[in-house]
């Protein structure tokens, strides 16, 4: 109470007291501001674009920045909450704020002395372009926000204030049977190909200038996705393509592809609904980094599927897709009633499916098979193997617990994530008998007992093999619900198994904590320079890296880079703070590139 009354920093605070999940939830919603410019210089970002550019200098950083970090980090997540006074109905369908910190080369003439510079600016999408222009909702979003009917004259009080729900009749006169879904542009952002580009799950990609973030606009992958006028629908597989309505038949990429670290291709995957089976049609393509061009790609049909999965899990020779049991009710969407993601029912105590397919560059190429796994939701991928000794899959992802939940995703809605309704969120290893096409084993995590942590990754040359350390943000480590504070350090092959009783504190754990008052967002790890060239992994290979990670500071309504070097422990804390002019909202994935752009590490 004292700390927030005089707008400080709990006075008592170290890391044996953090780490149990306290927070402050006026804090909370303030990272879920609108990006805009501080009071106290007015001028920083323009409203209209979101742009800002400028040097973060000697009396901003604290630490030292370590001499090989090199390159440019990038971040993509929700931005700009709403259009005039009227703010999105869910933080998710807010248009994507992309920002960049540049990491300049020491400069030998200059005494070694570096540049570090900051710029930020909005994706400026069809649909971003268009609401701007009219000063109001026009499209409607994923998650239920949608334009008013003409004869509600509801006014928002602002786009950092709680949204206002249209009627009934308003929605269903304002959008019955309009079913092109706004592209926001803000999930991930990613450098490849010498290209940067801003991603999107239910939409095409935008290409941006790789140095002022401004939109060049749609990239069609190499000329592997179609048209955005289409939207990712097929009546019938049986149908041809060009014999469907003009305004379907197109396909949507995935926000998540990821980086092989033995070929260095991207592998990505675009989807299109097929509508009289409810089945999702999948193209797979892995592109090569020169001049971005498709390298091999496949078409699979995965039945019963009514929304496409959010991320996906890559091997040397295996691509996975985990499906929850998600079902819609498209009637709901199509009149307008609710959008597509509220429109969606979860089963939490029901069975899941994972589907495995070849790799398009895959060796040996076999059938796809699906397996049946135990209840569970997940979210995020961290990595998977194939097990040398067992041939089995085994992969590492982030995700909830079997519960009675028949919401899906709606406690992120309002104004900003609601934890005392949304599950706790723990690191999970799946296992699965490739030959009986069986799960052997579903389980949190060996070492992540009560790590209540999302966004889980590895050293990028560790994403296809049996990795020892899992780094994400973390919430506690005490198994509660709440809000990132901190980065955790999790030991997924021998760590230990036990399950420790909800609300005892894993002192297992590696992790380092800010404070009540501070707000973590998604980790990079980045390779550093040195031992580049190493070809057989060991354990000081996969801590020889850097951890960044965006993280505001409530007090100072800023933010700042924080950097970890992984030959430490993460409880040693940030060698290094790199503070910003203003707050950014809390964002969600980016990516570090630190050559030309051919390519990038992404989470």
């Amino acid at each position: 109470l004292e700390a927030t009354e005089t707008n400080t920093h709990p006075a008592d605070e170290d890391q044996s007291k953090l780490g149990r999940g306290v927070f402050i939830t006026a804090d909370w919603r303030r990272a879920w501001y609108t990006y805009q410019s501080p009071a106290e210089d007015p001028t920083l970002i323009d409203p209209w674009t979101g742009a800002a550019e400028y040097e973060i200098t000697e009396d901003m950083i604290e630490g030292t920045v370590p001499d090989d970090l090199i390159g440019t980090m990038y971040r993509n997540g929700p931005g700009k909450f709403g259009v005039g006074e009227e703010r999105v109905q869910h933080v998710l369908d807010s248009d994507g704020l992309v920002l960049s910190v540049d990491f300049g080369k020491p400069d030998a003439a200059s005494n070694n002395k570096r540049a570090f510079t900051f710029r930020s600016r909005f994706v400026e999408t069809e649909g971003f372009k268009a609401e701007r222009d009219a000063n109001a909702f026009v499209y409607r979003g994923t998650f239920g926000t949608a334009p008013r009917a003409f004869f509600d004259k509801t006014t928002g009080d602002g786009l950092n204030a709680d949204p206002k729900e249209a009627s009934l009749a308003s929605r269903v006169a304002a959008n019955a049977l309009r079913t092109k879904i706004k592209n926001s542009a803000n999930t991930q952002v990613i450098a490849f190909g010498g290209k940067v580009l801003a991603l999107f799950e239910a939409g095409l990609p935008h290409e941006l200038d790789p140095v002022t973030l401004e939109t060049i606009g749609e990239y069609d992958m190499g000329g592997t996705l179609g048209e955005s006028s289409r939207l990712p629908v097929r009546l019938s597989a049986d149908i041809p393509k060009e014999l469907q309505p003009d305004f379907i038949g197109g396909s949507a990429h995935t926000a998540h592809p990821n980086v092989c670290p033995n070929t260095g291709n991207l592998v990505g995957w675009s989807w299109s609904q097929v509508v009289d089976d409810k089945s999702l049609e999948v193209t797979f393509t892995e592109w090569d980094s020169h001049e971005f061009s498709s390298v091999a790609s496949t078409t699979h049909r995965i039945a019963g599927c009514e929304l496409a999965p959010h991320d996906m899990c890559l091997t040397e020779n295996c691509i996975m897709l985990k499906v929850n049991s998600l079902t819609m009710d498209q009637s709901l969407f199509i009149a307008g009633i609710k959008g597509p993601a509220a429109s969606l029912a979860m089963d939490g105590q029901a069975p899941v499916t994972v589907h495995v397919f070849p790799r398009p560059t895959a060796k040996n190429q076999f059938e796809p098979f699906s397996v049946e796994v135990p209840a569970c939701f997940s979210i995020h991928f961290s990595h998977g193997y194939e097990d040398n000794e067992t041939g089995h899959l085994v992969s590492f992802f982030s995700g909830w617990p079997p519960s009675d939940s028949k919401d899906f995703l709606g406690a992120w809605g309002g104004f900003a994530p609601q934890f005392e309704v949304i599950s706790p969120t723990y690191i999970w290893r799946l296992e699965i008998d490739p030959k009986t096409k069986k799960c052997v084993d579903l389980d949190i995590a060996p070492g992540a007992s009560n790590a209540c942590a999302e966004h889980p990754l590895v050293h990028p040359a560790f994403s296809t093999s049996p990795a020892k350390y899992v780094y994400a943000v973390g919430s506690n480590n005490v198994g509660d619900s709440t809000a990132p504070c901190g980065y955790v350090k999790l030991r997924v092959e021998d760590g230990k198994k036990e399950k420790l009783p909800i609300g005892e504190y894993n002192t297992e754990i590696d992790s380092y904590w800010f404070g009540a008052r501070y707000f973590a967002g998604e980790p990079l790890i980045v390779p550093k320079n040195r031992n580049s060239d190493a070809t057989c992994p060991t354990e000081y290979d996969e801590r020889e890296a850097y951890l960044l990670g965006m993280v505001q500071d409530c007090c100072v309504d800023r933010s700042f880079v924080a950097i970890f070097d992984l030959e430490q422990d993460l409880s040693e804390g940030p060698v290094a703070k790199l503070y910003l002019k203003s707050a950014v909202p809390h964002g969600l994935h980016g990516c570090f590139t630190s050559d030309d752009g051919s390519s990038s590490v992404f989470c």
